[in-house]
């Protein structure tokens, strides 16, 4: 499985980096091909790699966030699998589970629709002035859970920071066993 990373502390890549390079059998096989310190660089790295399976990035990062380049390559490429990390408090995650079962309600429903513009310009690579133009800042205006966000936008999964060897074998194994969406908030 070949992999691109995207954060923007060098510790938490480097983090993540030795994480991978401790997976033992069936994993061994998960190679780091790419980093990237933010969201313009990671969509860099995926457009210039090939055969990329896998994209782990932070949600947090200068110049475009996770969520604003999960919005890019999801339309760019459909088949690639994402997911975020975020170390954000409980407080920002709560509700993620109940937010996302909501979203047909009328309120919820206009908070998707207006990320849905801002995801339509992201796109398509306008950034217009005076307006919402990244997802992060759209989910802090509209007082919505990122991970619902990210449920809602295609990632695969969500996990809680700080990354491991345990928390990683996890994810995979769950990438490999299941459609739903992944979330983990604690080790293993």
């Amino acid at each position: 499985m070949r992999v691109i990373i995207a954060d923007d502390e060098p510790t938490m890549r480097s983090r993540l980096m030795a994480a991978i390079d401790h997976l033992e059998a069936p994993f061994d096989c998960v190679k780091v091909c790419g980093v990237a310190e933010n969201g313009a660089e990671l969509i860099t790295a995926v457009e210039q790699a090939t055969a990329i399976d896998l994209v782990i990035s932070d949600v947090r990062m200068p110049e475009m966030d996770g969520l604003s380049s999960l919005v890019y390559l999801r339309s760019k490429y459909p088949a690639l699998k994402i997911i975020l990390l975020s170390s954000e408090t409980s407080v920002s995650t709560h509700g993620a589970g109940q937010a996302a079962g909501n979203a047909e309600n009328a309120e919820n429903a206009a908070k998707y629709e207006l990320l849905d513009k801002i995801a339509a310009r992201i796109c398509r690579q306008e950034n217009e002035p005076g307006k919402i133009n990244s997802i992060l800042a759209g989910c802090e205006k509209l007082a919505m859970a990122p991970c619902a966000v990210a449920r809602h936008f295609g990632a695969q999964g969500f996990v809680r920071k700080p990354i491991s060897t345990a928390k990683l074998k996890t994810l995979l194994s769950r990438l490999e066993s299941t459609r739903d969406f992944i979330k983990i908030d604690k080790e293993g």
